[in-house]
């Protein structure tokens, strides 16, 4: 009886402990309109292109801010897209976030 309980608990615990996780949080507000905002100017530059002719560093900086916004930490998300925004023309973010 004991076996069984312990076997089915297991997977709701794993279950239970991933939802949690900070990675599933909802991006902050400010963070996720500034990676709107970059990628929306990088798809009217690049539409079909991402990885060709060189630019692919810098969408890999894209996807890594997508990723550091989802997990609520705003200062690199603006660090990385500031290396975006640096190659398309943009005005660069202000840095002062607390790391």
């Amino acid at each position: 009886m004991f076996g069984k309980l312990t076997l089915s608990a297991i997977p709701a615990l794993v279950l239970a402990t991933g939802l949690a996780s900070p990675a599933l949080a909802a991006p902050n507000p400010d963070c996720a309109d500034s990676v709107r905002a970059v990628e929306a100017r990088w798809d009217a530059m690049y539409p079909m292109a991402m990885g060709q002719d060189g630019q692919q560093g810098y969408a890999d900086a894209l996807r890594i801010a997508k990723e550091k916004c989802l997990e609520g930490d705003v200062a690199a998300t603006q660090q990385y897209l500031n290396v975006v925004r640096g190659h398309l023309g943009m005005a660069q973010h202000p840095t002062p976030h607390a790391l």
